[in-house]
Formats: C-alpha cells, sequence, structure tokens
C-alpha cells in the first residue's frame, strides 16, 4: 500500500488533533462540579466518580457524599470518551503499523468506551456497569506504554533501513518522536503506579484512594492533550513544508541547465556579430 494512501487528510488530522485537545474539558468539568460540592472535598481521599453520585448519602468509602452537579461531571465523562473516541478514529492511519500499534489503538478505544460507560452509570445507580467502566484506567495506561513503544520501534527500524535524509527537519523530527514514544511509556508506568499505590496507601493511612487514582487517571489526558498538540502542529508544518520537500533535485537541475544555456546564448550572440560584420 502506498503510504500516502495511508496518511490521514489534513482536515481530519486537524479535527483528530483537536478533539484529543478538547479532552481538557475533562479537568474543567471537575472543578465545576466541585464547586458546588456540600461538603468539603478532597482531592486526598474523595475519588472522581463521587462527583458523578446522583444522590447525597453515606457510602463506604467516604462518609459523606453530595454532588448537586453531579450531570456535570458525568456529561464530562461520557463527552471525554467520545472526544477520544473521534481523535482515535480521525488519526489512526498516521500510527506505526506494528502489532504494537493495534493493540495499543485497541486499549485506548476500550478506555474511551469506559469513559463514557463511567458517565452513564454512577457509581450508585449501577456499581457492575461502573466497575466495568472503570476498567478505562489500566486499558489507557497500558494503551500509552505499547503506543510508545511502537513509535520507538518504528523510528529505530527506521535508523537502521534508510540512509539519514537531505531534509534539514529530519533530524529534529525524528528526535521529537523519540521524545514522544519516552513521555508515553513514562505516563503509563505513572499510571500503573497510581494503581498499585492506592490500595497500599488507604491499607496503610486510611487515607489516599483520591489522590492515587487521580495518579493513575490523569497521565492518559495529559498525554491525550500533548499528542493532540503534536498532530495540530505536524498539520500545519506538513502544509508549510510541502513544496520545497517536494523538489529540490528539480529545482538543482533547473539551475545547472540554466547556467549551462546562458553561455550558449552568449556564443551564438558573437556568432551573429562576426557574419553581420
Amino acid at each position: 500500500m502506498d503510504q500516502s494512501s495511508r496518511m490521514p487528510s489534513r482536515l481530519g488530522l486537524l479535527l483528530g488533533g483537536a478533539s484529543w485537545i478538547l479532552t481538557l474539558l475533562y479537568f474543567i468539568g471537575q472543578l465545576v462540579a466541585q464547586a458546588a460540592w456540600k461538603t468539603p472535598y478532597s482531592l486526598l481521599d474523595n475519588r472522581v466518580s463521587d462527583l458523578g453520585n446522583t444522590e447525597c448519602g453515606r457510602t463506604l468509602a467516604n462518609a459523606y457524599i453530595c454532588s448537586p452537579l453531579h450531570a456535570v461531571m458525568n456529561a464530562t465523562f461520557v463527552v471525554t470518551g467520545v472526544l477520544i473516541l473521534l481523535g482515535l478514529f480521525l488519526t489512526r492511519s498516521i500510527w506505526p503499523r506494528r502489532r504494537l500499534t493495534t493493540w495499543g489503538l485497541i486499549l485506548l478505544g476500550v478506555a474511551g468506551v469506559g469513559r463514557i460507560l463511567i458517565g452513564l452509570s454512577p457509581e450508585n445507580v449501577n456499581v457492575l456497569f461502573h466497575v466495568i467502566g472503570a476498567l478505562n484506567i489500566p486499558t489507557g495506561n497500558a494503551a500509552m506504554i505499547l503506543l510508545g513503544l511502537a513509535i520507538w520501534h518504528e523510528h529505530l527500524g527506521r535508523r537502521s533501513r534508510r540512509a539519514p535524509k537531505r531534509d534539514p527537519h529530519g533530524a529534529s523530527a525524528a528526535s521529537g518522536a523519540i521524545e514522544l514514544a519516552w513521555f508515553s511509556v513514562l505516563s503509563g508506568v505513572i499510571g500503573f503506579l497510581g494503581l498499585l499505590v492506592g490500595p497500599f496507601l488507604v491499607i496503610l493511612t486510611g487515607h489516599g484512594g483520591g489522590l492515587a487514582e487521580r495518579i493513575a487517571l490523569y497521565p492518559l489526558i495529559i498525554w491525550l492533550i500533548v499528542f493532540g498538540l503534536s498532530f495540530v502542529k505536524r498539520r500545519h508544518s506538513s502544509v508549510s513544508d510541502q513544496a520545497p520537500a517536494v523538489d529540490p533535485a528539480v529545482s538543482y537541475v533547473s539551475a545547472d541547465q540554466i547556467r549551462v544555456s546562458r553561455p550558449k546564448m552568449g556564443n551564438e550572440g558573437q556568432i551573429r556579430r562576426s557574419s553581420t560584420c
């Protein structure tokens, strides 16, 4: 398959990147819902899902929960999941064609569906579906690790198969891709650490469940925003660099031909002058 046929359109890449950038709404929705919380909301102990509880009352994990703007938080869950899936669909063909990529994108899609399921099934309404939706946390972290490894292996393979390009932007582009790969893997590892540390914090100290959940949740949102920005930047750079990237050899030959043809024109002019004299 031709490489150009696999590339997404400029508009698709722009919209896909913008969709992931808009997952910033996940943080905004939390701040809005927290502002209306009836009792002191603790980032250390209260979980994000508490903001989506549709009723006020006591639970096993917290003394008292009451979120008047639960609809805002649940809508935020759903919108975030939709944005993840939309960006995934629009940028799917830009990723390296590797098995790691396939599994990474599948897990990222599962994470998006999980966010939607959490918003549609608050923890006090349907515990089973809420717990199933919570699988978005490990699947999202695993997706970041796999996609980061896919980017890393892709650029290692290119370096071993191809000679360095003449394009002065090539080295910086490769360096940027490797940095994104490291960032992706590190984000997934941090997310898994949050999952592992959370239960120990609660058992040993009785606190920290909310903090650990945020350490496990937030890396994916930050990852989506960073990669969304990189896609938008790539879209603009591809537009600005398209013309000079296509014809460097042709322009060189054309200039050479001009230099060769000019002496010939001068010789012809001398011959004509001598014949007229």
